[in-house]
């Protein structure tokens, strides 16, 4: 099977809740809801986006990073995400699903490892999910990516909650008292090449909480697993591909992206 016929046959989740009412639905991804046939992501964005919430992923760009690349990237890794969750449940069934996220990715010219995931435990009494998250990732990052993802966390965290980022988030990375999301952060290498820091990261808590990856948990109430990886996207590659992604994943795509915003 071709790369293409392979993305032709993938099926993808679609969630009903996330579907705009009629009427006008400001933001730079209406474009895409609307299902104009010149709208694309870096059409709609300009070089203005920093950071975005992506399904259940949160993923942000470092200067340099052009509006089209920005575009390959939330594209691809939302079908991963999409095409997982077709085939598995994404809260109840992580490593089969991680298995799948990570395969449709290696399709579309993605290198990298493995995620090898691992508990965290806080050496206190408390536990902050968006802290451990980032000392994970940390360990994976330059400082430019550890930087715009660090202030992306930030804004994210001061957002209303009924903030568009926040409901998607929150609707895709979190069920019940479970979880699993993704946090990334995007740079163009010193050889052109465009390298993704990623960390992966799912939970169980004793209670159900919005914004749980802002909580203060007590350290008996949250289980908490990560695994963070370097992923490198074959342009080229992609290149002969990116018109079938975007192809696959229609208007739909808007429906699952939020920007944030950043200056």
């Amino acid at each position: 099977m071709t790369d293409l016929e392979f993305i032709a046959a993938l099926d993808l989740a679609r969630d009903a809740r996330l579907h705009p009412p009629p009427g006008p639905r400001p933001g730079p991804f209406e474009a895409l809801r609307r299902g104009e046939a010149s709208a694309d992501i870096d059409v709609a964005v300009g070089g203005r986006l920093r950071a975005a919430v992506n399904a259940g992923s949160l993923v942000s760009f470092v200067a340099g990073v052009t509006p089209a690349e920005k575009s390959d990237v939330l594209f691809s890794t939302q079908l991963a995400q999409r095409a997982a969750s077709a085939r598995h449940d994404r809260h109840t069934a992580t490593d089969a699903w991680y298995e799948v996220y990570v395969a449709v990715l290696e399709r579309l010219g993605w290198a990298g490892e493995s995620f090898a995931f691992s508990e965290r435990r806080s050496g206190s009494g408390t536990f902050r999910m968006d802290r451990s998250a980032l000392d994970v990732i940390a360990t994976v990052a330059t400082g430019n990516q550890l930087a715009i993802l660090v202030k992306a966390i930030e804004v994210m965290k001061n957002l209303a909650d009924e903030d568009g980022a926040i409901r998607v988030f929150e609707l895709q990375a979190q069920a019940e008292r479970s979880g699993n999301f993704q946090l990334g952060a995007v740079e163009r290498s010193a050889n052109g090449a465009l390298s993704l820091a990623i960390g992966a990261f799912r939970f169980e808590a004793s209670d159900r909480r919005r914004r749980s990856l802002f909580w203060t948990w007590g350290s008996e109430e949250i289980r908490f697993w990560a695994a963070a990886r370097k992923m490198t996207l074959n342009q080229e590659h992609y290149a002969g591909l990116r018109a079938a992604v975007k192809e696959k994943l229609g208007a739909e795509a808007g429906d699952y992206l939020a920007a944030l915003p950043i200056a």
